[in-house]
């Protein structure tokens, strides 16, 4: 059983629904439609806050991190909601 590495707060940034069509491996289907997310470290500005906040303890160890991804699932994208803050888990796969 693998153990988290680390775990990020990340606030989704952007949902661009006009990251255009992904292409699908039967080429008499037509593409997917895909939705480009874009991913940034949680932080706060002031020192009060700072003192109180979760997102300052996250932001401390993880000052800055970007993450993009490109999806094609509705089911996924219709449960995020741009504003808003994750936990992202990296855990180390298998080959």
């Amino acid at each position: 059983m693998n153990h988290p590495v680390m775990v990020c707060k990340l606030q989704l940034h952007v949902i661009d629904p006009a990251a255009g069509t992904l292409s699908n491996a039967d080429s008499t289907k037509p593409g997917l439609p895909a939705v480009r997310l874009r991913f940034g470290a949680v932080w706060e500005g002031s020192t009060e806050a700072q003192q109180k906040s979760e997102n300052a303890v996250f932001g401390h160890w993880t000052p800055c991190a970007e993450f993009t991804a490109t999806v094609r699932n509705d089911a996924v994208v219709g449960k995020l909601a741009q504003g808003k803050k994750y936990y992202v888990t990296f855990t180390e796969a298998p080959d």
